[in-house]
């Protein structure tokens, strides 16, 4: 089995996502693919996560329907903040006959030499990086031999999803809608407290 992971803190889960996975499936280069939703990212602490356990049950309920993705929980097992080394190592030791490859944006690329053990992760996990907008593709050879994928560019982020909401503007398009409803009732509710 050829998995693609995709991982991310999902705050929230937005359309994006589920488009990049799908322009993945359609190459065909993975038998399936596989979101690990992040309790804590160590590269985003100042960011207002979502609590971890909300974020991974609105994945696991936008997956419901997508053939060929599904949610992996096993950053929850692991210990904080949420290392894709040690998760990869974790991954490998439980599924011995599977091959592991990494899913990210070229905004992800960028930074991944400040990740943990980013040399050895590469080797262990192939990079299969999707362009982003304002992200140019690095010149040739790509660092920790990347694979570069021309994706259609996603001007989709969930920075944009909590600013809207805290406008009070619709995100009817941008989120699932099988979890819009729980997102807006959640952000109405954190926004109201914020404003207190």
């Amino acid at each position: 089995m050829r998995i693609g992971l995709y991982f991310g803190s999902f705050n929230p889960l937005h359309v994006g996502h589920i488009q990049v996975a799908q322009y993945f499936q359609n190459l065909q280069v993975f038998d399936a693919i596989w979101f690990v939703p992040s309790p804590l990212n160590p590269h985003k602490s100042g960011e207002t996560l979502v609590p971890a356990e909300l974020r991974l049950s609105w994945v696991k309920k936008a997956l419901e329907g997508e053939t060929g993705m599904s949610c992996c929980d096993i950053e929850f097992s692991l210990g904080l903040p949420s290392y894709t080394h040690r998760t990869v190592l974790a991954l490998q030791t439980q599924h011995p006959d599977y091959t592991f490859n990494l899913i990210m944006g070229a905004d992800n690329l960028l930074h991944f030499h400040k990740w943990n053990h980013a040399e050895e992760l590469a080797n262990i996990c192939p990079l299969f990086v999707y362009a982003r907008p304002g992200y140019h593709k690095p010149q040739e050879p790509m660092p920790f031999g990347a694979t570069w994928y021309d994706a259609p560019l996603l001007h989709i982020s969930a920075t944009e999803i909590r600013d809207k909401l805290a406008n009070h503007e619709a995100i009817d398009s941008l989120v699932p809608s099988s979890i819009l409803a729980e997102v807006e009732a959640f952000f109405q509710h954190f926004f109201a407290e914020q404003d207190q």
